[in-house]
C-alpha cells in the first residue's frame, strides 16, 4: 500500500471572531488513519475563549504560539487553572475536560496529538461540549 506523505494544511472546522479550530483529515492523509493518529489546531484570537469539552481520545497539547490560560479538570477532581506560554506541552489523558483563553494580544495556538485506535472515527477526534 503506497501512502501520500505530502504535508497538507488542516481544515478549519469551525471558526469566529474569538479564534478557528482546524483538523488534519483522515481521508486526505490516509496516514492517520492508518496509525490511528489525531491532529488538530486551535487558534485563538486576543480574549477567545474555547469552550469546555472533552474528546473521545487522549492527546497530548502543545503551545505552538503565545500564551494564555487552560483548564484542566480530570474525572472526580478538582479543576486545576494554569498559565500556558509557548513551548508547553500537556497530557490530556482519555475524559479530560479542558478550556482554553487567550487573554494575550498575539495569537495562541495549540497543537493536538492523539492516539484514536478507540475513537469514533480512527484518525479523528470527536469532542463534545458542555453545556448548560
Amino acid at each position: 500500500m503506497e501512502l501520500d506523505l505530502t504535508p497538507k494544511l488542516p481544515k478549519q472546522v469551525y471558526g469566529g471572531d474569538g479564534g478557528s479550530y482546524f483538523a488534519w483529515c483522515p481521508e486526505e492523509l490516509p496516514m492517520l488513519k492508518e496509525g490511528n493518529i489525531g491532529a488538530a489546531k486551535l487558534a485563538l484570537k486576543q480574549h477567545g475563549f474555547a469552550v469546555p469539552r472533552y474528546s473521545d481520545s487522549p492527546k497530548v497539547a502543545y503551545v505552538l504560539q503565545g500564551s494564555g490560560t487552560a483548564g484542566i479538570v480530570l474525572p472526580e477532581k478538582e479543576e486545576k487553572v494554569i498559565a500556558i506560554k509557548k513551548g508547553d506541552s500537556i497530557a490530556l489523558p482519555f475524559g479530560v475536560v479542558t478550556w482554553w483563553f487567550n487573554s494575550e494580544e498575539a495569537d495562541l495556538e495549540i497543537l493536538f496529538l492523539g492516539e484514536t485506535h478507540k475513537a469514533h472515527k480512527a484518525g479523528q477526534f470527536t469532542d463534545f461540549y458542555l453545556t448548560g
